[in-house]
């Protein structure tokens, strides 16, 4: 029953676009359901910022796309769930990225530079991800005219991703934390994550990633 709560979920997460009036008003943002992140914006980050509040994106993003293909360790040399947890990133964060565009109520267009600064923070080499695979075409597809990513927005309003332990030694940050179902209080699944320290966008990248 509970893997079916999850299906059905992911699937929300990931397929249903925002509403017209949540994107026009930001009253409903994604960014809104992960604690401890309400002032962080994407392309935007100050240097104080931590990787807590940094890479909850990222982290949110593995999380979904693990869950997804039923899968408890992060593997980059899965192409597969690379672009599946960069389009979760990008679908559910986005837009609130200052250099991305709407190109109507649902869907955003970002440039092939955005989209290379969201892969760093999964530790990835975006020459190396190879083409975008078909089960994203419905959801993500790339202009070569304007060399740009066009986006379907997903929807975050069942869920709540939470941070709920963090220790820093030196240049690496260890996290855990869940998903919660907003309907009942219950965790949908748990993560252990390992930060590294980076020179990117975000400041760290995802060293490993497990499911509890």
């Amino acid at each position: 029953m509970k893997k079916l709560l999850m299906t059905a979920l992911i699937a929300s997460l990931l397929v249903l676009p925002l509403g017209t009036v949540a994107l026009a008003d930001h009253e409903e943002s994604p960014m809104e359901s992960v604690q401890s992140v309400q002032d962080y914006i994407p392309g935007d980050v100050p240097a104080q910022v931590d990787a807590e509040q940094s890479m909850a994106p990222a982290l949110h993003a593995v999380m979904l796309a693990m869950m997804n293909h039923n899968l408890t360790t992060f593997d980059p040399d899965n192409t597969a769930l690379s672009w599946e947890s960069l389009y979760n990133m990008l679908s559910l964060y986005g837009q609130l990225d200052n250099r991305s565009e709407y190109q109507n109520s649902d869907t955003l267009l970002l440039l092939s530079e955005t989209v290379r600064d969201y892969t760093a923070a999964l530790d990835l080499s975006f020459d190396d991800l190879g083409p975008l695979p078909q089960d994203l075409s419905d959801r993500m597809t790339y202009d070569a005219a304007s060399d740009s990513y066009q986006v379907v927005c997903g929807n975050n309003d069942q869920a709540r991703f939470e941070i709920r332990q963090s220790e820093t030694i030196g240049s690496t940050v260890k996290l855990s934390g869940a998903l919660v179902y907003l309907a009942d209080g219950s965790d949908l699944g748990e993560f252990e994550a390992t930060l590294q320290s980076r020179d990117n966008m975000f400041g760290y990248a995802i060293t490993s990633f497990t499911m509890k």
